[in-house]
């Protein structure tokens, strides 16, 4: 028998046991057996499930690697004191005078930080070549306040706005969920700013 496939057998104890946790309603029933049959009368749909599911157990892995090369990568590039903990890591752009900077954005219990993906490029007095990756560290108590906003051109383009105590402004865009990255950053200020008030 081949890898990944599952007798005949195993699929029906399986769908069974499936239809005994579900509500014993006719209609689930029917839905249920037209599901499995489908399965049974053709044999090349169980192998794409049990890939599927395969798939989905991979991604799910993925996210736990991820997760913990985004912690290497923050301790690596940035001073961490033992105390400090990394809540959340996005990918993002900085907005710079130059332009959009690709990278990592950072929070932590004690900071906001940013790292570009590629080392930056620039010409030193003497015409030779200096690369170095753009990076910035605020820490959390200094910033003044956190905005979402949004570009005049485009508004469906969201950035998130963060102003230091000094009034300087860091713009970050290009998230795939800028507003799950909002909140965290605002909790990580609360949380912050309770600390050094008591």
């Amino acid at each position: 028998m081949p890898i990944g496939r599952v007798p005949m057998i195993s699929q029906s104890r399986l769908l069974t046991a499936s239809v005994n946790t579900l509500e014993n309603s006719k209609s689930t029933r029917q839905t249920l057996e037209n599901f499995t049959n489908g399965f049974q009368k053709d044999e090349r749909l169980w192998p794409r499930l049990i890939e599927s599911v395969k798939g989905k157990l991979r991604l799910q892995g993925a996210k736990i690697l991820k997760l913990k090369r985004m912690k290497n990568v923050f301790e690596k590039n940035f001073s961490v004191k033992p105390e400090e903990k990394l809540v959340k890591a996005a990918q993002c752009n900085l907005q710079t005078t130059a332009g959009p900077i690709t990278g990592l954005l950072f929070i932590s219990t004690v900071r906001a930080a940013f790292c570009s993906h590629k080392p930056i490029k620039i010409s030193s007095p003497s015409g030779e070549i200096i690369k170095f990756h753009y990076k910035i560290s605020i820490p959390l108590r200094k910033i003044k306040k956190v905005i979402e906003s949004k570009s005049l051109k485009k508004p469906s383009h969201k950035y998130i706005q963060v102003v230091t105590e000094d009034n300087f402004d860091f713009w970050f865009l290009g998230f795939l969920n800028h507003i799950s990255i909002l909140k965290c950053l605002q909790e990580a200020i609360y949380e912050t700013q309770c600390h050094y008030t008591l």
